[in-house]
């Protein structure tokens, strides 16, 4: 599942810049979810992110806001019978992505900055197989030259989206799972 969702986001470089838009960089940035099983605990990881950012790098207390997409089809347990059951789960022919949308944000400094770590309450909307539920991350931003690296984590409830956890070996996977989110932000052209 995602997410992390899908998630997310968040930035802002150094002081005196205006608000600009941020997009994942590719091969830098990944969605992910921790699950529990009685025959081990897996995770799942998707590493195709897309999205767009708008933040005020010299205020990002001003808020920001942005949405982060993952293809259901990306994610990957490394067990392909596993991936297989988790698609059909997320009905990934019908709900092709898992997307999370910024609706506030609380940060604990005011500007982005390469030596201390931004504290963020993210706030937001996740959206899986078509059932969209508010969902909160815990994140941190830094900045790293001129890009934004962000790292954000939650849990949700598969049954908050309509699913019921799923049987492996005899045995249901756990309802709570985790998703997070550790992505890489650069100015987009």
């Amino acid at each position: 599942m995602l997410l992390a969702g899908l998630t997310l986001a968040l930035l802002a470089t150094p002081a005196g810049a205006q608000s600009r838009r941020w997009v994942p960089v590719a091969g830098k940035s990944l969605v992910a979810f921790e699950a529990t099983h009685r025959m081990g605990d897996f995770r799942g990881t998707a590493e195709t992110v897309t999205g767009e950012f708008e933040a005020d790098p010299a205020d990002i207390r001003a808020g920001l806001t942005g949405t982060l997409r993952a293809p259901v089809a990306a994610l990957r347990t490394g067990d392909a019978g596993r991936d297989r059951d988790m698609r059909k789960l997320l009905q990934a022919d019908t709900h092709r992505l898992i997307r999370y949308t910024i609706g506030g944000s609380e940060a604990s400094f005011t500007s982005i900055t390469a030596t201390a770590d931004v504290l963020l309450t993210i706030k937001g909307a996740l959206e899986v197989r078509g059932v969209e539920r508010p969902l909160v991350f815990a994140a941190r931003a830094r900045l790293i030259g001129d890009r934004i690296w962000v790292r954000g984590e939650s849990t949700l409830k598969l049954t908050d989206f309509g699913m019921e956890p799923p049987r492996r070996l005899g045995f249901r996977v756990g309802n709570q799972v985790g998703v997070s989110f550790d992505v890489t932000l650069r100015a987009a052209d």
